[in-house]
């Protein structure tokens, strides 16, 4: 069960009543009692290489990234826990690692259709859905992450990225109780 909230407040057109369903990482330091109110950053780097640093982060919307804010990754390429660590060294106050796979408990409501700027692509070679959520499991090397990290789910991550490839400023809200 997941306890802590995940909102969009800008745009308005994106806030969902009660936040969006995401998966908290088993890693970082979450700030319990507390929320992170940030501009959203889609970076197009995969963040697996460990060199990353602000300047060298591509992204939506373009221009200059004022820190902090929370930045956004595409599942893959290497574990969670890279992805988490190579954001924070970037200035980022927080992660959300949007899942680039549809689940099937999702059905219609995801689709491997793409939407990116004016352009659509088609992965229909992707079809085949993931059975089973998938963990940010802490890989063993996670410690020395501070920032929170979290999963969302495609059908409302690529909402979101459509946004933000269109050069729109997105405010996300990342938010735990008290344990």
């Amino acid at each position: 069960r997941v306890t802590s909230k995940l909102q969009v407040h800008i745009p308005k057109s994106l806030t969902k009543e009660g936040g969006y369903d995401h998966r908290e990482a088993l890693f970082g330091v979450p700030p319990y009692g507390g929320s992170i109110h940030e501009m959203l950053y889609y970076t197009d780097s995969n963040l697996c290489n460990d060199s990353l640093n602000l300047n060298s982060v591509g992204g939506y919307p373009e221009g200059p990234w004022k820190t902090p804010y929370i930045l956004m990754v595409e599942r893959g390429g290497c574990s969670f826990v890279e992805k988490a660590r190579n954001a924070q060294k970037t200035g980022a106050a927080g992660v959300i690692i949007a899942d680039n796979k549809c689940l099937c408990s999702a059905g219609d409501t995801c689709s491997s259709v793409v939407v990116l700027g004016n352009t659509t692509t088609n992965k229909s070679k992707e079809r085949s859905c993931e059975s089973t959520e998938p963990i940010m499991g802490d890989n063993g090397s996670g410690s020395d992450i501070t920032i929170p990290s979290f999963l969302m789910f495609k059908q409302d991550a690529d909402l979101i990225k459509a946004e933000l490839i269109e050069n729109h400023m997105v405010r996300l809200e990342m938010a735990w109780p008290l344990p």
